[in-house]
């Protein structure tokens, strides 16, 4: 493709409000443990915890300043879903079962 129809496919693109949609990642909770350890995201994308234990669990999500971000309680098959909005190194665990954490990294 030539340079000037790539700047027209693009122009026409965004005359037309064309978006460009996040990304969701599942991570399911099964065995008092996240299905992955660790993720590698993009900005805006979100993850969605499904909770497919017959026990109850609590998502914290701490960035790297510290700061966290309840979720709350999450019964048996309920999903909960979260936005990463910034770039980072975030740690995901369960407030209630200490063995359950997992690494996300937004670009």
């Amino acid at each position: 493709m030539t340079t000037f129809k790539l700047v027209v496919a693009t122009a026409m693109l965004i005359a037309f409000g064309a978006t460009v949609r996040a990304a969701s990642l599942t991570i399911s909770q099964s065995g008092q443990h996240f299905s992955d350890h660790s993720a590698s995201i993009n900005r805006g994308d979100t993850l969605t915890f499904s909770n497919e234990d017959d026990v109850s669990h609590n998502i914290i999500v701490v960035d790297d300043a510290e700061h966290e971000s309840d979720l709350g309680l999450q019964k048996p098959g309920e999903k909960l879903t979260y936005q990463f909005d910034r770039a980072g190194h975030f740690k995901i665990r369960c407030n209630i079962h200490p063995g359950m954490k997992m690494n996300v990294t937004v670009k």
